[in-house]
């Protein structure tokens, strides 16, 4: 069975990467005791309803696959995967969460076996993109990159119901 290898590295503070680090805490305690609760730091992330966002963000039950690892001296998060089977359905949508005024970023993923054969992701406050060219990762990213002072604002709780199957 093929390997997934991650690479991820994000610039940012002590304090920024704990929230990926709290998130991955949190779904390894789901994992042994399913009443588990998530850190109080993760409320004003994800909004009234911690638990029930960040379960559904992950596609509980299935694992996370992703650990990281903060440099100090860098000051640079390094994502990488666990056991070669990261959620990579998952961490698009928790960088958009977690990291809103970090974005675009990007990173890419392969199988052990064929590194040549890299994918991009490309997570940008407006949109997802994949590619398999890394020489159009950089103006990819450039063209992603809000423009002027626009204000940086993402709205990802829903702000009206959801409707019922019988509407």
């Amino acid at each position: 069975m093929s390997l997934i290898t991650l690479a991820l590295e994000l610039t940012c503070t002590r304090e920024e990467a704990a929230r990926f680090a709290a998130v991955e805490l949190f779904l390894a305690e789901v994992a042994e005791d399913a009443e588990a609760e998530p850190p109080a730091e993760l409320n004003a992330v994800f909004g009234a309803r911690p638990r029930e966002t960040i379960l559904g963000l992950a596609g509980h039950p299935q694992p996370l696959g992703i650990t990281c690892r903060y440099d100090r001296e860098l000051g640079v998060m390094t994502l990488a995967a666990i056991d070669g089977k990261p959620n990579l359905a998952a961490l698009p949508v928790l960088l958009l969460w977690l990291y809103p005024d970090k974005l675009p970023i990007a990173y890419s993923v392969h199988v052990t076996e064929r590194p040549e054969l890299a994918v991009w992701t490309i997570v940008g406050l407006n949109r997802i993109e994949i590619t398999q060219h890394e020489g159009e990762v950089a103006a990819r990213l450039e063209a992603l990159r809000p423009v002027g002072d626009t204000p940086r604002c993402l709205y990802l709780l829903p702000t009206k119901p959801l409707p019922r199957s019988d509407d």
